[in-house]
Formats: C-alpha cells, structure tokens, sequence
C-alpha cells in the first residue's frame, strides 16, 4: 500500500510547472510551485486503481483575468473572455493529452466509474493570459492558472484528495501567437498526465 507521505510528494508533483520540451523529471521538479493541501484521506491505497477516468476539465466558472501591466479600460474582464471555441479545444487537448500520457504505462482511460478506478477531476479556477488574442508582443509562456484537483474513488465516489495550487503555463520567451499558446498549454497538459502515470507506478512498486 502507498503510503499517505509518498501520495502527498506524488500528487504535490502532479501539478508541477511544465519546463522546456518536456526536460527530465528532476529538473521539473525543482521548479514545482506549493501546493495547498486542503485535504486528503489517511491511509489511502492506490494499488487497488487500475484504470483512470477523467471527468472534463472543469471551466464553467473559470474567470479569465487580466495581468497587472494591463489598467483601465485594457483591463477590463470584457476583454479577456474565454470563448466557447477556447473551451472546446481546451477541453479536448486537455482530454487527448492526459489520455495519451496516462496509456504510455498501460493504464486504461475509462469513460465510467466503477471498481478500481480512480476519477481525477481539475477545475481551472482562473486563467492569466500574459498578452490579449492577436496582440504583437513577446511574453514568457502564455500566462499562469490556478487549478484544483480532486481525486475520488470510482465505486463509491469518496473524496480522496483535494489539492490547489497556481501553474506556469510555459517558460521560455515566445511570440504572442494562438500557435506557440497551444503548443504551451498541451505541454502543461502532457506534464500532468505524465505525474499521473508516475502515481499510478509507484502504487504498483510500493
């Protein structure tokens, strides 16, 4: 059984910042932001997880907010709106990421809860671009999110975990374009869906 110090360093790690093309592990790590831990179960045993279900990623009340450089009217939450093509493709690169990444170890992707599956859940609390759509300036990454992640159990739906915490969406310098923004966000995706692989590993070698 993993023990609940070794779930707390998995999950902390799972919502860690994306670095450069995907660098190796410790050198993400060690730009991982704090994580708050609002609450986790004692005693949990992921070995009994065999399969993943990723509920979509949550935006219905995800707030897009301005950066601080931007005052006045540039500020206003008018003008930095999701649009409903922004959450389809958020939602559906967020899917096929995580998915892809999940399955490299051989862990299925499932579309209902049941015995031995875990639910990961994340909600985008907000959104910080760095830069408005079409706007001709060079910005470091693509902006910054604060997500929640909870974890339950797929047979009986217990809450097993709550974890929040702020992303770096990108790291390098790059030309303010929908282009390099994609390509950042699904980068941050693919990280995530590569520390979930990582806990599900550990569980099985514990």
């Amino acid at each position: 059984m993993i023990s609940t110090r070794l779930l707390v360093v998995a999950l902390a790690g799972m919502l860690g910042m994306a670095g450069g093309a995907f660098a190796a592990d410790d050198a993400v790590d060690a730009n991982v932001r704090d994580l708050t831990r609002y609450y986790e179960k004692d005693g949990i045993d992921l070995s009994r997880y065999k399969a993943i279900m990723l509920d979509n990623l949550g935006l219905d009340d995800a707030r897009v907010m301005a950066p601080p450089w931007y005052e006045g009217e540039d500020g206003s939450p008018k003008k930095w709106q999701l649009t409903d093509s922004d959450i389809k493709w958020l939602r559906k690169s967020y899917r096929q990421t995580v998915k892809a990444e999940i399955e490299k170890g051989g862990y299925p992707v499932v579309d209902a809860p049941g015995e031995g599956v875990l639910i990961l859940d994340i909600e985008i609390i907000y959104l910080m671009p760095y830069a408005r759509r079409g706007e001709d300036v060079t910005t470091r990454g693509f902006g910054e999110m604060l997500v929640q992640a909870q974890f339950r159990d797929g047979m009986t739906q217990e809450l097993l975990a709550v974890y929040e915490g702020k992303q770096n969406v990108g790291s390098e310098y790059q030309q303010n374009s929908r282009l390099n923004n994609e390509s950042s966000l699904r980068e941050l995706f693919q990280y995530w869906g590569s520390r979930v692989r990582g806990i599900m590993d550990s569980a099985k070698l514990d």
